[in-house]
């Protein structure tokens, strides 16, 4: 008897924890006191001009970006990037030489609480970065939606699915929709790591994009790794059924399995494959 409560007080302790700490968990940020383009030539000599950004969201908050462009004009495809839940953007060079080859823009943010961007993240701040950083692609730097391939990695796929719907449902059609490695919802990815909790009562923030990419109507490309033990497989794979089946211009939503793949370096293991499966949807 005293062995079940002392399990069970382990039990209730550690799910406190991890109701206190879920965020930090779910957002763990690498915060920087500045991340100027120029401090990073790898990245600057991959374009033909590089330029910082500063843009202020819905909540007042001021978060950092790179303005990346492929050549002189505006007649370029941009790729509006939304990464992964750690790190910050300078360190998504590989994003950076993927859209170098490809001839593409690249506007890439950091979340609240991110690399030199203001405040903490939460689900709806995220969502302001994103809405912050569409209005800043189609506004200032004029990119017409239509130029415009939404891409999110991992966390990043949530953040993308939910602009693409939204901006979709306002009728900002853009021209792709571009996901890696990302989950149905993440209160199925937390169910998945954390099946001993009850996380249907305890998470805040759900990133439900299952209910969410159903009214994105342009085209879908998802790319997802057989052997992902952070975003298992089953999750991209329902996330895909749940995507109309052919986007308003005809388009087949697509999903490729990256075998012998796990959740990270995917773009450095398959470089050459991405390079040639999405020349077509940043060229056409």
């Amino acid at each position: 008897m005293v062995v079940v409560r002392t399990l069970l007080m382990v039990v209730v302790m550690v799910m406190g924890l991890l109701s206190v700490f879920q965020r930090s968990i779910m957002y763990p940020a690498t915060r920087a006191q500045r991340l100027p383009v120029a401090a990073f030539p790898e990245t600057a000599r991959l374009f033909a001009a590089a330029s910082d950004v500063r843009l202020r969201t819905a909540d007042g908050a001021q978060i950092g970006g790179w303005h990346l462009r492929a050549q002189s004009g505006r007649n370029s495809r941009l790729m509006l990037l939304f990464h992964g839940n750690a790190g910050h953007r300078a360190g998504r060079t590989g994003w950076y030489r993927l859209a170098a080859g490809l001839k593409c823009d690249v506007l890439a943010i950091d979340y609240h609480g991110y690399g030199d961007s203001e405040g903490s993240p939460t689900e709806q701040h995220l969502i302001n970065d994103a809405q912050a950083a569409w209005q800043h692609a189609t506004g200032p730097l004029g990119y017409l939606p239509e130029q415009i391939v939404i891409t999110g990695e991992s966390l990043g796929g949530g953040v993308a699915v939910r602009l693409a719907a939204d901006v979709c449902r306002a009728g900002q059609q853009p021209h792709g929709l571009l996901l890696m490695a990302t989950f149905d919802s993440m209160l199925n990815a937390a169910g998945f790591h954390f099946p001993w909790v009850p996380v249907g009562l305890l998470l805040l923030d759900r990133w439900h994009s299952d209910r969410h990419i159903a009214d994105v109507n342009c085209r879908i490309v998802q790319y997802h790794g057989d052997q992902d033990s952070v975003v298992p497989l089953p999750l991209g794979q329902r996330l895909h059924q749940q995507a109309r089946a052919v986007s308003r211009d005809g388009r087949a939503k697509l999903f490729r399995l990256l075998r012998d793949s796990g959740h990270n370096g995917l773009l450095q293991q398959h470089a050459a494959t991405f390079r040639s499966e999405l020349a077509e949807l940043f060229d056409n």
